[in-house]
């Protein structure tokens, strides 16, 4: 008969930063990519935001595989339902690594912005890690259930929820249907709803920049 056995193996990761991390940094933003991206692409989405008081970090999933067939364009995948417990504990363990590494002492806001599948990845690593995080956004993606027994510690990250009228993931029924869960859970949050589809666009996040860093 066979078994199964869990190993731990060591693995290196690719880790894209815009801007520098300053005195003058207001933000630090800790950013989970949507299925499928790849780290040095998706952080080009940021490049709008002033470096000088923002300092992106785009860790990319640890699962790379082809887009299409056997060659070609190369994406990336946070977790499947394969083993999914234990990827999903490693990818907690990567992201505390990457804050470890590379967010030194600083009075900046600490933010935890997941696209798409990144947004379950950056909600479960905010209910595990003990790193400091002061908010939290899930754009075009929703929080995973798992994430909603503890509505008390979500609502201190004060959470935004960004999703666009014409994403064709979350058809207007199921953003209602979203909202509702979610209000129902007694979960307090803000939100963008912005004009345009499945995608960080630039004049939402320069939005969200400005909202987050008011006092």
């Amino acid at each position: 008969m066979s078994q199964s056995h869990s190993i731990t193996t060591q693995k290196t990761a690719r880790v894209f930063t815009y801007g520098t991390l300053t005195e003058k940094t207001k933000l630090v933003w800790i950013v989970a990519h949507g299925y499928g991206f790849l780290a040095e692409f998706f952080i080009k989405k940021f490049e709008e935001l002033n470096p000088e008081e923002n300092f992106v970090i785009v860790a990319e999933a640890l699962n790379r595989f082809y887009l299409k067939d056997m060659s070609g364009r190369v994406g990336a995948s946070w977790m499947t339902t394969e083993d999914r417990e234990n990827e999903i504990k490693d990818y907690i363990l990567y992201l505390d690594n990457v804050y470890e590494t590379l967010i030194s002492q600083t009075a900046a806001k600490i933010v935890g912005l997941g696209f798409s599948q990144g947004a379950a990845t950056i909600a479960r690593w905010a209910m595990h890690t003990r790193k400091r995080l002061n908010r939290i956004v899930f754009w075009g993606g929703s929080i995973p259930n798992d994430c909603l027994n503890d509505i008390s510690k979500l609502n201190s990250w004060h959470p935004y929820l960004l999703v666009g009228d014409s994403d064709e993931f979350i058809t207007p029924e199921r953003k209602e249907e979203v909202m509702k869960t979610l209000d129902n859970a007694g979960l307090t949050f803000s939100h963008i709803f912005y004009k345009g589809g499945h995608a960080i666009l630039t004049e939402p996040l320069l939005q969200l920049c400005s909202e987050l860093t008011e006092p």
